[in-house]
């Protein structure tokens, strides 16, 4: 599976993520995506290539334990990682431009969960556009 950020600068492959996928709705997940949720798919680093662009990623040390990378020119949110974790890295699944092997599993830090944010079932539904 292949994937980018929104400028195309930075470009990467996915052999298999694995089980754990989840919306995330932790406040440094909402601010950094802009939206109610953020859904990261764990890849073990054996199974994700940088494919061009590496240089423009940047990091962005959000707590103690984790930072979150990012393009520098576009701004795309393309990953979450566990400083002390070498094995595995959580790709923001929106930044893929072909489906996922698996599905979100789980939704996580829902205490964290906006009083406004209304499941997506629950509103009219528009093909493209509103009209």
């Amino acid at each position: 599976m292949r994937g980018s950020c929104l400028c195309g600068r930075v470009q990467y492959q996915v052999a298999e993520f694995e089980s754990n996928i989840a919306n995330c709705f932790c406040s440094m997940c909402r601010k950094q995506s802009g939206s109610a949720f953020a859904t990261y798919g764990s890849v073990k680093v054996e199974n994700l290539e940088w494919l061009s662009g590496k240089e423009f990623i940047k990091t962005y040390r959000s707590s103690s334990i984790a930072e979150r990378g990012f393009c520098n020119h576009c701004g795309s949110n393309l990953f979450y990682h566990v400083i002390a974790d070498n094995h595995e890295v959580e790709i923001a699944l929106g930044t893929l431009n072909d489906e996922p092997n698996v599905k979100p599993n789980a939704n996580i830090y829902c205490a964290s969960r906006p009083k406004w944010f209304e499941s997506p079932t629950q509103l009219p539904e528009f093909s493209g556009g509103r009209e």
